[in-house]
């Protein structure tokens, strides 16, 4: 069954409307703990590697290297990373998470499997493997959407008034 442009979008919006409350900043910030989408990659990627320097963060988060210095002057004012410089090579900083930023990181791996639990348990064997077919199936259309945008300028318009 084939569905209008229209529809579609009243569908989205419908959707939207029920989620909302799913989406309250209540629930995201006991999920991402105060951390912006950046900082809790950066964060995920120093927990996983322990230590990286500031051109693989940039790289892992898809910002320019100023980006990713800004970035992480502000995880080290909240204590979340240290940046150490290299003691064979004062040129190279490496930059670690803090006791903070574990726990946070912790914490967070804590709160994802909590609900990745209550969703498991909650779907049957087939509406998971269905889940996961969708999942992958929603991935590879951004893949695929991410790929037809590379080499196109982004241009950001901005009203004056």
């Amino acid at each position: 069954m084939k569905i209008t442009a229209m529809e579609l979008e009243q569908e989205v919006y419908r959707f939207a409307d029920s989620i909302k409350d799913l989406l309250s900043p209540e629930i995201w910030e006991n999920i991402l703990l105060d951390c912006s989408k950046n900082e809790m990659f950066v964060l995920w990627l120093l927990y996983r590697q322990k230590e990286a320097n500031m051109s693989q963060i940039a790289e892992y988060i898809h910002v320019p290297l100023n980006t990713a210095t800004g970035i992480i002057a502000r995880m080290e004012k909240r204590a979340l990373v240290i940046r150490e410089r290299s003691t064979e090579d004062k040129r190279i900083v490496t930059i670690q998470l803090a006791e903070q930023g574990m726990a946070q990181m912790q914490a967070a791996i804590r709160e994802f499997s909590y609900y990745g639990t209550q969703v498991y348990e909650a779907f049957t064997e087939e509406e998971m493997e269905l889940f996961y077919r969708m999942i992958q199936k929603l991935m590879e259309i951004m893949r695929q959407e991410r790929k037809t945008d590379t080499g196109k300028p982004k241009i950001k318009k901005i009203t004056i008034e």
